[in-house]
């Protein structure tokens, strides 16, 4: 009895110690973090916002373009807006009317804040300029960096983005916002955000994002969130149509095929 033990330990000892370099050499170590010349993280490449999963873009979502991207569900969190009563009511009324009349369905482009993983971003960095390219409604941010915003800057859906870097982090301060007041995300022209990027392997980019809006939020919160790089990914054309029929739009709507059931 005693032979027959030791000899199934041994037996266990020895697939533990020749399946340990099989692993490693499955396991294949990540390149690490490229830098430029002057020593920042690159970010640059073709990156899908709110996933953690890595591979291209077939290997981590399923299907033909439709992403599903969080391993242990949503990968975007602390989302929800605290906003103050009057903003509240607008966005439940918009909600009633499915959205319908939101900004991004006359084709107005927003900030996703890392989110919106259907549609790949494209970081393009040089030593004095960050491009994010969004695929989504052809939508592009230029981030200058250690640079004011400018006195006399427009409002913009968008916002002015300024940037610069916090040791591997790039930190973008974005303000200069026009008004949202209906849809399902409401902001007035005090809203603030400042966002962090920080490329922490060769795959990932942990995202952040601290909103404040004093005039429409009861207080300011923060969203993160992750960016996944997709090799072999490239932007696509986006063509948006916006409701450019207003007749048939307000015949749907007297046909009561807009507002929710209540």
């Amino acid at each position: 009895m005693t032979i027959k033990i030791i000899a199934s330990v041994g037996l266990v000892f020895a697939i533990l110690v020749t399946s340990v370099p099989a692993m490693a050499q499955n396991q294949k170590a990540l390149p690490p973090v490229p830098r430029t010349p002057d020593g920042h993280p690159d970010l640059s490449g073709v990156w899908q916002p709110g996933s953690d999963k890595p591979g291209t873009w077939a290997e981590a979502n399923q299907g033909v373009g439709v992403a599903e991207p969080g391993r242990g569900g949503s990968v975007r969190k602390g989302a929800n807006s605290p906003y103050q009563p009057w903003a509240a009511k607008l966005v439940l009324e918009a909600y009633n009317r499915r959205n319908a009349d939101d900004y991004t369905a006359r084709c107005i482009p927003e900030l996703e804040l890392g989110g919106l993983s259907l549609y790949p971003h494209q970081f393009v960095q040089t030593p004095n300029l960050i491009v994010l390219l969004m695929e989504v409604r052809h939508a592009f941010r230029l981030i200058p960096l250690n640079e004011k915003h400018p006195e006399d800057l427009d409002p913009a859906w968008l916002g002015d983005s300024v940037g610069h870097w916090e040791g591997d982090t790039l930190v973008v301060d974005v303000t200069g916002f026009k008004e949202r007041l209906v849809g399902s995300k409401i902001n007035t022209d005090a809203l603030h955000i400042v966002e962090r990027f920080t490329r922490v392997d060769y795959n990932t980019i942990e995202y952040s994002a601290t909103v404040d809006d004093p005039k429409a939020l009861l207080h300011p919160y923060t969203m993160t969130s992750k960016y996944m790089l997709r090799p072999g990914t490239r932007l696509q054309e986006y063509v948006c149509e916006n409701n450019e029929d207003p007749a048939r739009f307000e015949e749907l709507d007297k046909k009561g095929l807009i507002t929710r059931e209540k």
